[in-house]
């Protein structure tokens, strides 16, 4: 496997990987990536299998944009040494790293090892414009779709994505659920104040609709903003998140960060409204791995997103969460006031959510990709 990060990493694409990873042995896998940024590492158990660290800067610097494609060079020598000594039957790049697709896509022509594109992010279609990053996805992308022997796509959407638009038959491989999924627990009568919990890193494509939960809650004391993310709260004030009911904390232990969000009355997801840096396709077709954690916490949740996205689309489909498709603060704040009054409505929800984990077991997935490595020779 190629990956942007070594498995310690606290972003999503390295949490589905390692977590699909852990059902493979360890003579099953070897692990090329660059290390990990020092200042969103998750605490976990050592891995089983062999890491390599990329010849590259380790995530988080300045200039990574440019070394992160520059690290293809000195990565693809040290893919050839792997291959060499361990003989993988395939090669799994992963994007949304165009550095580590381009070393998985250059590993495979150099080699003649089969390739399988896991992509965890649309690609070309979110890089518009003719900037060199666009100019590369354009080059870049259809390279790597003629050579792959299977499309891998991390959810649904994505997969329906690439059937509309280009007839590719994609495999779906989505985040694993590796821990036993309970039995439902109705919820506990609801904290004064009511609690909000939100989990996940403060990106562009999160931080308007963040802003319009701190508007909406931030002024009331019957509320409780509890974020538990990797930035630290100076930097989330200067994008706008500033309140006096809110907390922030970051929770390097996946179990531990269940049990906190368990703590909280209800959860929020937030998607940008207006596209931003990311393309409507993107945002559309996205799927955060946050919401696997909301159900494992057993909690209602609160979508905040335009309402055609797959993201929307599941939630209504499962009946596990209140969808607010408007942007603005007032409706996100009558959802959780209705939450808040029904607590009937919010177990239902989050009784459905347990429900929908169940496709998402990982032993389930993981023997579908296995199953895809296994057919290669034939």
């Amino acid at each position: 496997m190629v990956n942007s990060a070594a498995p310690t990493e606290a972003v999503g694409t390295t949490i589905v990987v390692r977590r699909l990873l852990e059902h493979f042995r360890r003579e099953e896998v070897v692990f090329l990536a660059r290390a990990a940024n020092r200042h969103a590492r998750l605490r976990v158990h050592a891995v089983h299998y062999p890491v390599v660290r990329g010849w590259a800067p380790r995530r988080g610097l300045r200039g990574e944009r440019f070394t992160r494609v520059l690290a293809a060079a000195p990565m693809l020598t040290q893919g050839i040494a792997m291959a060499l000594r361990y003989r993988p039957v395939a090669i799994l790049g992963v994007f949304p790293d165009d550095g580590s697709l381009l070393t998985a896509w250059l590993l495979h022509r150099v080699t003649g090892i089969p390739l399988l594109a896991y992509f965890c992010d649309l690609y070309m279609e979110d890089r518009v414009g003719d900037g060199w990053e666009a100019r590369l996805s354009r080059w870049l992308q259809p390279r790597v779709f003629r050579s792959a022997r299977r499309l891998v796509v991390v959810n649904q959407g994505m997969a329906d994505f690439y059937r509309e638009r280009y007839g590719i038959d994609a495999l779906v491989v989505p985040t694993c659920i590796n821990q036993p999924i309970p039995a439902f627990a109705p919820p506990p009568p609801h904290h004064r104040p009511f609690r909000i919990g939100y989990s996940g890193n403060v990106n562009p494509t999160r931080i308007a609709s963040l802003r319009a939960l701190i508007d909406a809650l931030g002024r009331d004391p019957g509320f409780e903003v509890r974020l538990f993310t990797p930035q630290p709260r100076a930097d989330l004030e200067r994008r706008g998140l500033r309140s006096g009911n809110a907390s922030v904390e970051f929770v390097r232990d996946e179990a531990t960060l269940v049990r906190r969000l368990e703590e909280c009355d209800a959860l929020f997801i937030p998607v940008a409204f207006d596209n931003g840096e990311n393309t409507r396709d993107q945002l559309a077709t996205s799927f955060g791995i946050k919401s696997y954690e909301y159900f494992l916490a057993q909690r209602p949740v609160v979508v905040h997103a335009p309402g055609d996205y797959f993201l929307t689309r599941f939630y209504r489909q499962h009946g596990c969460g209140i969808v607010v498709d408007d942007p603005a603060p007032a409706p996100v704040l009558e959802a959780f006031l209705r939450l808040r009054e029904e607590p009937e409505v919010g177990a239902e929800m989050a009784r459905r959510g347990l429900e929908a984990l169940h496709g998402f077991e990982g032993s389930r997935v993981a023997a579908a990709l296995r199953a895809e490595i296994g057919g290669l020779g034939r």
